[in-house]
């Protein structure tokens, strides 16, 4: 399931459609365009029974708001298969403020926040172009050495 949303964030929607957002929608287009307004998805898992995942999500909308949902996924083989997850109407976000999001490297470093680590905030796999851990790492200019 956090496939899913890693796919959604960095806009791979067919990657999510196959991996269950063909579940959850009628058409690949009525999907797509269900994330014309979102930046950023936030989820957390709160619990899971067999199948059934129970879920928080902070939608942060390209106007820096944040939506919140809760509800639950029903998940087989690593593919969504079924869900029932509402936006919660003035929920805040939860503990701190989101972790900001970007949606490339330029950004980041505009921000002066990069490099960013992994499990700090604004570290997002998409910015990780090596996947060592250090996402937006700084140029470096050498020379090669003779051989």
């Amino acid at each position: 399931m956090l496939a899913y949303f890693a796919a959604i964030n960095v806009q791979d929607y067919r990657r999510a459609w196959d991996l269950g957002g063909r579940n959850l929608a009628e058409s690949y287009t009525a999907f797509v365009d269900g994330f014309a307004t979102t930046a950023h998805d936030d989820v957390r898992i709160l619990g899971s029974d067999g199948s059934t995942v129970s879920i928080r999500l902070e939608a942060t909308q390209t106007d820096g708001s944040v939506k919140v949902f809760e509800g639950t996924y029903d998940v087989r083989g690593g593919v969504i298969v079924g869900a029932d997850v509402h936006e919660v109407p003035g929920a805040e976000p939860g503990p701190g403020s989101p972790s900001p999001y970007y949606p490339n490297c330029d950004a980041a470093r505009s921000d002066g926040a990069a490099p960013l680590l992994e499990g700090r905030p604004g570290y997002a796999p998409h910015l990780d172009r090596d996947d060592d851990g250090v996402a937006c790492e700084p140029y470096v200019d050498y020379e090669p050495s003779e051989p």
